[in-house]
């Protein structure tokens, strides 16, 4: 590419945010970012108070991705006082063992240090705060590196120096893409909800969730809404509950270190889809339901009902404790969790960066310039043919996380703002 490549990236969460960045930081003079939000945009899966970093993975690719963005996190001054490393508890009760297991090997050759398998009654020990039996924690890995990110502010920061070096945000209806525009076998651009046609060269589709909602990709992508909820500490509780780890169990939920403010941010392992029709793409797949959109919905019943019988496991003083936010927190993911990353196939122009599966957050320093060296032809090999396009594949591996089956919006209860059932 030249550096005055009309460079299109629709979708200013952590792959549109971050490739913009690199790119930027390369020399490129046109880029555009169109997001239907400002940043850090309200519905993207990174737009959050805390995400994870770490570098727990049995797939080699992502332990080391894992271990350079953690060198990020700790050094850019970008992020100064926006990381935090308090330690993690990987754990799996029965379907994600696999994955936990495959995780200490791989991690454990790489070099991470102060690795150990504990058992409940170590993690007790170890961290009085947790009072629960952890029931149901059947596999449980310590890992001293591993923290998380105020991941809302990193975004936003992100975008800024984006922006410092040149690069153009715009959101609200000039922002938000309906339909892509397509000419002689090319991508030339996209249409926004105001009329407005943004045309390029290149367009980087980072949409997330939305992904498979704008563009058929016969079942690479599948939107998946993750139960998210916020319990109201006080000061006293804010001081005590400090010293947790951050604590997640793959099938049973995780739970971070309160905020500050007294937020305890607790979330659920089995994800929701909800299979509706685009009525401009005519695309029958996952599409998110956001409570920015529907913001008198709520969790569903039977969720809420689940992650207080996990949090009683954990902290059962909690588990009663009323939820002062809810949210459906979408991404996009993958059978076999790899991303996609790749150019279109019948496109010319259409690059996808997608794919987040639920753990693409903690590459935010580092992933945009891996779709940047894709951009310039220059990605490594290996890391090309695990995000490259990859319709009709079949995925039978049993050592991936988050193997529960997704369960449908429309068969759960409760969510809707109008129902006024009860617990």
């Amino acid at each position: 590419m030249q550096k005055d490549t009309k460079i299109l990236i629709i979708g200013a969460g952590c792959f549109g945010t971050s490739t913009a960045y690199h790119l930027s930081q390369r020399g490129y003079t046109s880029i555009r970012v169109l997001d239907r939000y400002p940043p850090p945009s309200c519905e993207a899966a990174a737009t959050d108070i805390s995400k994870v970093i770490r570098s727990d993975y049995n797939e080699p690719l992502y332990a080391r991705l894992g271990i350079e963005s953690i060198a990020a996190w700790g050094s850019w001054p970008l992020f100064r006082g926006l990381y935090h490393v308090p330690g993690w508890i990987l754990s799996a009760a029965n379907l994600s063992k696999p994955f936990v297991e495959g995780s200490i090997e791989t991690c454990t050759r790489l070099g991470v240090k102060g690795l150990e398998v504990l058992s409940p009654e170590q993690i007790r020990d170890r961290f009085p705060v947790v009072t629960g039996r952890l029931d149901g924690w059947n596999i449980n890995v310590w890992n001293p590196t591993a923290g998380w990110a105020r991941a809302g502010d990193a975004l936003a920061r992100m975008a800024r120096a984006a922006q410092a070096n040149g690069v153009e945000y715009i959101s609200g209806d000039k922002g938000y893409v309906r339909r892509l525009l397509f000419g002689e076998g090319t991508c030339t651009g996209a249409v926004t909800a105001d009329g407005t046609t943004h045309a390029a060269d290149v367009v980087v589709l980072a949409t997330g969730a939305w992904t498979p909602s704008l563009i058929d990709l016969q079942g690479q992508l599948t939107a998946k809404g993750h139960s998210v909820a916020h319990i109201k500490l006080t000061p006293a509780e804010t001081a005590h509950y400090s010293k947790l780890p951050i604590m997640d169990n793959l099938e049973l939920g995780y739970y971070f270190p309160p905020q500050e403010d007294g937020t305890f941010k607790i979330a659920h392992s089995q994800f929701i889809t909800n299979t509706r029709t685009d009525p401009m793409s005519g695309i029958t797949t996952s599409i998110p339901h956001t409570f920015t959109q529907s913001p008198k919905d709520k969790l569903p019943i039977e969720i809420e009902k689940t992650m207080r019988r996990n949090l009683q496991r954990v902290l059962p003083e909690l588990a009663d404790r009323p939820f002062s936010y809810t949210r459906l927190c979408w991404d996009a993911d993958t059978a076999d969790r790899h991303f996609l990353v790749t150019p279109h196939p019948m496109y010319k122009g259409l690059v996808l960066a997608a794919g987040g599966s639920a753990h693409g957050f903690k590459f935010l320093p580092v992933v945009g310039k891996y779709v940047a060296d894709l951009l310039e032809g220059t990605l490594d090999e290996g890391i090309r043919r695990a995000w490259q396009w990859r319709v009709g594949q079949k995925v039978t591996a049993k050592n991936l996380a988050h193997l529960d089956p997704e369960v449908e919006l429309e068969e759960l209860s409760g969510w809707r703002g109008t129902d006024t059932s009860k617990l």
